[in-house]
């Protein structure tokens, strides 16, 4: 008797079933893969790449401005134009501002040179009175001159100043980008129509980041007012120049007050002695508390949306891949990915629930009908 012939089996099913199978290891490989690559690109091209977004970020913000002049019937190349304009001035502030900082410390510092040895002189008796440390001091008081000082703001100097090339390529993409972004909501329009989560993601970034820049110069205007004042109080000279310095650094999170706090102690401790740098020091660290730790949180939170451990670690990561202007790019950039890639995307819910500074109220809503299907060509 011969055996029955068995049936064929039909081949598993290559259907995954949900929430049991994960992605492949090698996909997660060829993704930390590509986030090198990108990350060493933006790197090699942190010169071209940072300024480039600081004027994207820029012609975001001042793009109401034109809506609000065509709504008082100006002319449309009229509004344009002054739009452009605008974007200008703001550059200038940022750039030119921290032109002007740097210069003046570097013009001052060289004047205290004998206050600079004294303080000097001092510590080298106050070592040998303990009996510790006191060779180790000589050397440093021998190779350490107070020019040296001065060398970290020089090549800050150098660095901005240097580029007229890229300067003269900033100039042209703010006329390109000024006058494109009359025609960036149609272009959106279409982008909506069979991506509807970029869309809303870069829709999200325009609102989030142009109030950031907002809430952030407004504060950092009243910042630098106040430290000015207190200065000029306490008697520090150039107190104009490090008012401005902090409402530079004010754009920086996290550390941005001590690299405002430096150069005044400084220059304090020098011209009137340990009295003048204390208070100095007493001031900036109460209108740092009071304005930039608890009134300004409260008006850019919902801006910027992200926890202040991420803004801390953004800050390294885009300083060490875009330079001293990732430092002043680092919340922008990181709205950017987050905006984009995570917001509005079901699947990187996770990712929004670690990095979000309000985890509940950010949860991607629900997929969009896609607009426009069954539509004729």
């Amino acid at each position: 008797m011969s055996p029955r012939p068995t049936a064929p089996q039909a081949p598993p099913d290559p259907t995954p079933i949900a929430g049991q199978t994960q992605p492949p290891p090698l996909f997660g490989v060829l993704i930390l893969a590509g986030m090198v690559i990108i990350c060493a690109g933006l790197r090699t091209t942190a010169s071209i790449v940072a300024p480039v977004f600081l004027v994207v970020t820029l012609v975001i913000t001042v793009s109401p401005l034109r809506a609000w002049l065509l709504r008082r019937r100006w002319p449309s190349v009229l509004a344009t134009i002054t739009s452009l304009l605008a974007i200008y001035a703001l550059l200038f502030v940022i750039l030119g501002s921290v032109v002007w900082s740097m210069a003046r410390l570097i013009e001052k510092l060289p004047e205290y040179g004998q206050a600079f040895t004294k303080i000097l002189n001092s510590l080298l008796a106050l070592a040998d009175r303990f009996g510790y440390g006191a060779e180790q001091l000589r050397s440093l008081a021998s190779s350490l001159q107070l020019s040296s000082l001065a060398a970290p703001a020089q090549a800050l100097l150098s660095a901005v100043t240097g580029g007229a090339s890229l300067l003269a390529l900033i100039i042209a993409m703010v006329l390109f980008l000024a006058f494109d972004a009359a025609g960036m909501g149609d272009r959106l329009d279409v982008i909506r129509e069979t991506r509807p989560h970029i869309a809303a993601g870069l829709q999200n970034f325009a609102g989030r980041v142009r109030k950031y820049w907002i809430v952030t110069t407004v504060f950092g205007v009243l910042v630098a007012v106040l430290d000015v004042i207190s200065l000029l109080i306490i008697g520090v000279p150039l107190a104009l120049t490090w008012g401005v310095l902090a409402f530079v650094t004010n754009y920086i999170p996290n550390i941005g007050f001590v690299l405002g706090v430096i150069p005044p102690v400084l220059i304090a401790l020098l011209d009137g002695g340990a009295g003048s740098a204390l208070a100095v020091a007493i001031v900036y660290v109460a209108i740092n508390i009071v304005v930039q730790t608890i009134i300004q949180p409260r008006f850019t939170g919902d801006a910027v949306g992200i926890s202040g451990t991420v803004a801390f670690i953004s800050l390294i990561f885009w300083a060490f891949l875009l330079g001293g202007l990732g430092a002043l790019l680092a919340v922008p950039a990181t709205l950017f990915l987050k905006s984009v890639l995570v917001d509005n995307s079901v699947p990187a819910s996770w990712v929004n629930a670690l990095i979000s500074s309000n985890p509940k109220k950010d949860k991607p809503a629900a997929p969009a009908p896609l607009r426009g299907r069954g539509k004729t060509a």
